[in-house]
Formats: structure tokens, sequence, C-alpha cells
């Protein structure tokens, strides 16, 4: 483990329980193999462990509660006027099971809030965007937790709603790039956009996409009218946008003039 190492560290992080009576196994003993798991789980999916010194403070919440989250069914608690707190030698029965999942589902919520707003901040880490994890997110026009919100409405469970939604984001925006976009301005836009360094023409694309995309999670279908207007906006605006301009996708769009000559065997009045 590289955030956590100590008990006093990982009560910062953890204030609603209790201090341990004379004699009890510290907090931090008891949680030590979910914090290695809970590391393990946000070095693979958010931040590989060579930039961990960038998001310290932010990482070390988002595990102590994550690692609080996992181990809760295991531990034996007791719900007193101060918080949770795990049985020792106190003669108290353990909190009901409402209590417990009631606890769980808070601690879900304060994970995801805090993994909402480092997502946000975390393009602005040095070498972060191009990492595993930052091209990960960057697959797509929407790497943020913000739009399970923006398409539901919902505010729980929201990473995992994210991760069962991004295929699907995924393949519209595919789909959007083969008929509308182009492969390589999609692919171009999805990095800048990462990386918030879009000019103010490109930002207007992406905003358009991503509307038609949210529209199609709701409505179940794209806005042809309205994606005739982005194309031509990007036609109109070839220094903008030399991928579309210089891919096949555009060709689609220009079709060959044809020239009336009168020596070809088609040749008309």
């Amino acid at each position: 483990m590289k955030l956590i190492t100590s008990n006093d560290e990982l009560r910062k992080y953890i204030p609603n329980s209790i201090r341990e009576v004379k004699g009890e196994t510290p907090l931090f003993d008891k949680l030590a193999p979910f914090l290695e798991r809970a590391e393990q789980w946000f070095c693979h999916h958010f931040v590989p462990a060579e930039l961990l010194d960038a998001v310290a403070a932010e990482a070390a919440h988002i595990v102590a509660v994550e690692a609080y989250r996992l181990a809760v069914p295991q531990l034996d608690l007791v719900l007193t006027p101060n918080g949770f707190a795990t049985v020792g030698t106190q003669n108290l029965s353990p909190a009901s099971k409402m209590r417990v999942d009631r606890l769980v589902g808070g601690l879900l919520s304060e994970r995801d809030k805090a993994l909402a707003h480092l997502l946000h901040n975390l393009p602005a880490v040095k070498g972060w965007p191009d990492s595993p994890q930052g091209r990960w997110f960057g697959a797509t026009l929407f790497p943020t937790l913000d739009v399970v919100t923006q398409q539901s409405g919902e505010s729980e469970r929201l990473w995992d709603k994210y991760c069962e939604l991004r295929p699907q984001l995924i393949d519209l925006e595919a789909s959007l790039s083969e008929e509308w976009l182009s492969p390589e301005l999609m692919s171009a836009l999805r990095s800048e956009n990462l990386r918030g360094d879009l000019t103010q023409e490109r930002s207007e694309i992406v905003r358009q996409v991503q509307a038609q995309i949210t529209g199609y999670l709701k409505g179940g279908s794209f806005n042809s009218r309205r994606l005739v207007d982005i194309v031509n906006f990007i036609r109109q605006r070839e220094s903008e946008f030399p991928e579309w301009h210089n891919s096949d996708t555009a060709q689609l769009f220009a079709p060959p003039i044809f020239k009336n000559k009168k020596n070809a065997s088609g040749y008309f009045f």
C-alpha cells in the first residue's frame, strides 16, 4: 500500500467511526486487506501508481471509503451516539441490517461523488491523458460521470452506471463517425475534449454531438436535420476541420460533378 499507511491517516478519511478501546485491534489492521484491494482497484481504473503522488489526497479519500465499504459486511458494527464502531469488548448489540445497508449506500455515494470530482481534475495531471487509464476515459466524448446524470437524472451508483453506459456511448459515437463526422475527426475531438484544449468551433461540434447522443439515449433516434446542420458547419470551415475534409466520410457529402461531353457514349441534348 502506498496511499494510507497508518491508523491515524485512515481516521482522517473515516471520521464517522469512534476510536477503538484499549486492547482492541485498530481499524487500520482490520481494513488492511481491503485497503490494498481498494488501492489496486483505484490504480487499475483511474490513476497509475506512478502518478498517485499528483492526486494523493483525493485518491486516499476514495481508497479509504471504498475499503471501508468493502469491509463493512464483514465487520461487527454497532451504532453509537458518536457513529458506527466495531464491536470489541463492549457488551453492545450489532447494528441492524437496514442501518448497515444504509451505511454501505452512503459510502458508495461518497466514493462516487469524490470520483466525479477527481475525473474533472485528472486531465491536468501531467502524463495522465496518455496513460492507459486516461486513454480509456478518452475513448468517448463523455470522459466523466456527468453523462449518467444527464442521461437519467440519477445521482446514485454513478460509477457502476457509467461502466454500464460506456459501451453504448462508444457504439453511438462510432455510428456517427462512420456516417457523418468521420473517424479521423471524432478521434481528434475526443483527445482534445479530454485535455480541454478544444477551439471554440470544435467545442461547439463536441457539444452538439454530445446532445445527439444523449438525445438518442432518451428517445432512441438521432435528429437527422441537426446532423445535416453539423456537417454543413464543418464543410464551411475547412481550416478548422481538416481531418474531416481529408477523410473518406467527406466524400459521401461531395459526389462527383457530371460533365456532359459530346464524344461520351451517354451524351444527351
